[in-house]
This record gives structure tokens, C-alpha cells and sequence, in this order.
């Protein structure tokens, strides 16, 4: 599973993984199989975004430099980072817009 996802998992960031309670999977997406069978295993691995003081900073500070390849490096988190940080501008538009372009075009 770590190779499938190794692309988006293991990009620039720092997350925090894990295992989904059966509850929340049951609830989320309801599975119904007839005839039912004697027993269903079901995990889902969940992943959160963690924006750590030093990737704030470092964005804060690409930001006042116009350091378009650092602020690059965030890819799909640099709009929240940003939003976090209470920043707007026309580059972080621009980078944003990049990237999700170039996600888009790879469906």
C-alpha cells in the first residue's frame, strides 16, 4: 500500500497516519454483501496534514522573498498553509493554480 500511495504520502510535509476505527469506516461507507459472509475485515488508513511552526516560517519568509521554488515544494498544502498564516497574494494564487492544473491533467 506504501508504494501505491508513495507519491502523495511521502511528499513534502509532515503528517501523521492512522488506522480508521471500524465505527467511523461502517458509518462512512456502508458495505452490504448478500449473501452475507461469515466475517468482513475492513481498514482504511487515515492521514492528516500537520503544519509545524518551522513550515510556517519558512513559507512566511519565501513569501516576503518571492521564493516561488520553496513556496513550489507545498504543492497542494501551500493554500491552507497560507490560509493558516493569514497570507494572500496573486503568487500563492499562481503556484496553487499550477499545481492543481497539473494534478488535474494527470487523472
Amino acid at each position: 500500500m506504501i508504494e501505491t500511495w508513495r507519491d502523495s504520502w511521502f511528499e513534502e510535509g509532515t503528517r501523521l497516519f492512522y488506522i480508521v476505527p471500524r465505527r467511523a469506516i461502517d458509518s462512512i461507507l456502508a458495505l452490504d454483501i448478500q449473501p452475507a459472509p461469515a466475517e468482513i475485515a475492513r481498514v482504511f488508513v487515515g492521514r492528516m496534514e500537520i503544519i509545524t511552526p518551522s513550515i510556517e516560517e519558512e513559507v512566511k519568509a519565501a513569501i516576503a522573498t518571492n521564493d516561488r521554488p520553496v513556496l513550489e515544494k507545498y504543492g497542494r498544502f501551500l493554500e491552507p498553509i497560507a490560509r493558516r498564516i493569514g497570507t494572500k497574494s496573486t503568487m500563492l494564487d499562481s503556484i496553487h493554480s499550477s499545481y492543481v492544473s497539473r494534478a488535474s491533467s494527470c487523472n
